[in-house]
């Protein structure tokens, strides 16, 4: 959860705990009790490791503050002030985040919690200090209330993205089955450039005229570890590569080079392929496709990023927004601004004197 999805909700959320949550006397023993750090008592090793932590009420406290007094209370003294938040009350603070986004977990409480007791001391100075008479302090609010209605609408719209029908992704998987289509290859390869001369066109010639014998020797069915050994070896060049590959896909090589690897059929090989730096024949060891219940992760995530891009370009499209460039200025083509220009009077116009 970020620092400013929870100032934003703390913002409007302040006023009633701090209310709700204070007192001028000590908490109550079952207060006292769940502000301990632990609920174990000194029995032994044994006994603090199968101990089970109590189990807090809805009244009991999970936030203590002493010496912190509401304005309401003002004159009383500082020390006799205690501020209690409640468990029930902090757990409807999580859950008034979790409309912000992702539910929070459970190592996330203790950060939330003390981001809430800073809020709550600051709100009460705040008070003290007479904010709410700013003539800001309003519009303040209101876009305050504003940005936490948008953050828990965008939250909104992301779970109703996150949702995929069994149907979509069967659907999906049907209309797109070559996409999943996973070849095995193995492939040979030799370097195009002498990097010790890259002008070294003999090099390069030897380099094309070996290229073309490995694609032979591949086609005849000839090992393919051994025909890189060789080339290597023709060329002087020491630590040949290995010639097994990772699993390939559609959509990694060039279009006219994906169709002729996709167009082979086990045991055949491609032509020679002229890379900037390399030959390369590749091989077709095996084809298959996965099935629909292991492509069924990759599809939800497809189909999220789809619902995405449909919910964005119909916001765009309904919404058009027009800026006064004469008053706002033109659109900043970074977000970086020179120290010397932030908060910076704008320069005079030509031909004026202050």
């Amino acid at each position: 959860m970020s620092c400013l999805l929870l100032s934003a909700l703390l913002i409007a959320s302040a006023p009633m705990q701090t209310t709700s949550a204070t007192a001028t006397k000590p908490p109550s023993a079952t207060a006292k009790a769940a502000a301990v750090p632990t609920t174990v008592k000194a029995q032994g090793p044994a006994a603090a490791k199968n101990a089970k932590p109590a189990v807090l009420a809805a009244s009991d406290a999970v936030i203590t503050i002493h010496g912190l007094c509401p304005v309401s209370q003002a004159g009383h003294n500082a020390e006799s002030c205690i501020t209690v938040v409640t468990r029930k009350q902090f757990d409807a603070l999580v859950d008034a985040l979790s409309a912000l986004g992702p539910p929070l977990l459970p190592v996330q409480r203790r950060g939330v919690a003390e981001a809430y007791a800073a809020t709550l001391r600051n709100y009460e100075a705040a008070k003290k200090a007479g904010i709410e008479k700013d003539p800001r302090y309003a519009e303040v609010m209101r876009i305050a209330q504003m940005r936490a209605m948008g953050d828990m609408y965008n939250a909104m719209m992301q779970e109703k993205i996150k949702k995929v029908s069994p149907q979509e992704i069967e659907d999906y998987y049907k209309a797109n089955l070559p996409r999943f289509e996973e070849l095995t290859l193995s492939r040979v390869t030799v370097p195009r450039r002498n990097m010790a001369n890259l002008k070294d066109e003999e090099f390069e010639a030897k380099a094309r005229k070996i290229a073309g014998e490995m694609h032979d020797r591949a086609a005849r069915g000839e090992d393919m570890d051994a025909i890189q050994k060789d080339a290597f070896s023709s060329l002087g060049v020491k630590d040949p590569p290995s010639t097994h590959m990772a699993i390939v896909r559609r959509g990694i090589f060039a279009p006219d080079q994906e169709k002729q690897i996709f167009d082979l059929k086990p045991g055949e090989v491609t032509g020679v392929f002229e890379q900037p730096s390399a030959f390369i024949v590749f091989k077709l060891e095996g084809r298959d496709t996965p099935s629909l219940e292991k492509s069924k992760d990759e599809i939800v995530r497809i189909l999220q990023q789809q619902h995405h891009e449909k919910l964005e370009q119909a916001r765009d499209k309904s919404v058009q927004v027009d800026y006064d460039e004469q008053y706002l200025g033109p659109a900043q083509t970074s977000a970086f601004m020179p120290p010397g220009q932030s908060n910076a009077a704008p320069a005079p116009k030509s031909g004026t004197t202050k």
